[in-house]
């Protein structure tokens, strides 16, 4: 199995990199491949590309305004899902997490905006409830989650690979599409 995370951050690197390292690190122990995409350094044609490998994926970004960035927008934008005036259907049976990191609480609500588009626009099964982990569950530099959001996020990577496994075995939920 391949799971493939998307960060959507302006910058490579950062607090939201962690975080998906350490859903990441969950996958892996669930025996899952990875493949890390970071927007900030990657074309969106490629980033496409690997969504369509991808038996699993994670979606990640930093919440600027109680949203996602402008560069995982696009992304979602440039994404097709199978309609007859485009080419492809990359997130057809895949199974998606979400993965949001911000400056305080307020901005959770993040998550369902970006589950909502993944949900119900391109008709992916999704891993419930999103991640969201906002600058407390950080160690002191950013550079390393403290020990309960890192159990939390590494959780949510073997349930993603559990999920996965459900819905590639299912006569029924791997050819879930959109409907409009």
């Amino acid at each position: 199995m391949l799971v493939v995370a998307v960060i959507g951050s302006p910058h490579a690197g950062g607090r939201t990199r962690v975080a998906v390292d350490a859903v990441l690190q969950g996958t892996e122990q669930e025996g899952a491949r990875t493949r890390v995409v970071e927007l900030a350094g990657t074309p969106v044609p490629d980033a496409v590309a690997a969504l369509g490998e991808a038996d699993a994926a994670v979606f990640a970004s930093p919440t600027y305004r109680a949203d996602i960035t402008a560069q995982l927008k696009g992304l979602l934008d440039a994404t097709p899902r199978g309609m007859a005036y485009e080419s492809g259907d990359p997130l057809r049976g895949t199974v998606c997490a979400t993965v949001l990191t911000g400056a305080s609480d307020h901005h959770f609500l993040a998550v369902e905006k970006v589950r909502g588009i993944l949900g119900g626009f391109f008709g992916t099964q999704l891993l419930s409830p999103g991640l969201y982990l906002p600058s407390a569950a950080f160690a002191e530099g950013g550079g390393a989650l403290r020990d309960e959001p890192q159990q939390l996020a590494e959780l949510h990577g073997r349930a993603l690979v559990e999920l996965a496994t459900a819905v590639a075995s299912s006569r029924w939920l791997r050819t879930m599409r959109a409907q409009i």
